[in-house]
């Protein structure tokens, strides 16, 4: 009768590591990394010009001008050279995103002095995906030994299915022995 319930209890111990060995997939969760801000400037020598044109009629900046000429008041329009100087020797600094998505933010600062480019600063911020998938055990197998004031040692052991287990258990006490079937939830 002993070895009866030994060899119940090897078996459903070698059928509880198999089936708690099935896993189930949960749902991925994806994740964004943001990674170490790379910056930078480009030096003047490489900023050349790759292609110059010239404007058949530039939109010139003009002033009116009054002359007076046998005692008639005109007014005329003539090129503001002041105007274009001072456009001239104007240095401009500007901040342009060309993009900012899920492979990282890239901002750029030109200056522009002179009718030319003179620097270019940039900064690239990496953005890292990161796709954690989680696996639960379909098959929890447990085993497990008791002692009872009545003077009982239990041992055995069951499985749970996600949080719903059943147990088994043989008890041996000093006049008697027994069995113990359990159910069991976890919270």
């Amino acid at each position: 009768m002993k070895k009866k319930y030994i060899i119940i209890s090897i078996i459903c111990l070698v059928l509880g590591f198999f089936i708690g060995r099935q896993t189930v997939s949960t749902e991925a969760k994806i994740k964004y990394i943001q990674g170490k801000a790379i910056s930078g400037s480009v030096n003047d020598s490489r900023l050349i010009p790759i292609k110059e044109e010239k404007q058949t009629n530039p939109n010139l900046p003009l002033k009116p001008e009054i002359i007076y000429k046998d005692s008639i008041r005109y007014i005329v329009l003539k090129v503001d050279t002041a105007a274009i100087i001072a456009d001239y020797i104007l240095k401009r600094s500007y901040e342009l995103t060309p993009f900012d998505d899920e492979n990282g933010k890239l901002q750029l600062f030109p200056t522009v002095q002179y009718n030319q480019l003179t620097g270019l600063d940039y900064q690239f911020t990496p953005i890292r995906k990161e796709i954690i998938q989680q696996k639960e055990k379909l098959w929890q197998p447990f085993v497990s030994v008791s002692y009872s004031t009545l003077d009982f040692i239990g041992i055995g052991g069951g499985v749970f299915y996600q949080n719903l287990g059943i147990e088994y258990q043989y008890q041996k006490g000093i006049t008697n022995n027994g069995h113990l079937l359990g159910l069991k939830y976890k919270f």
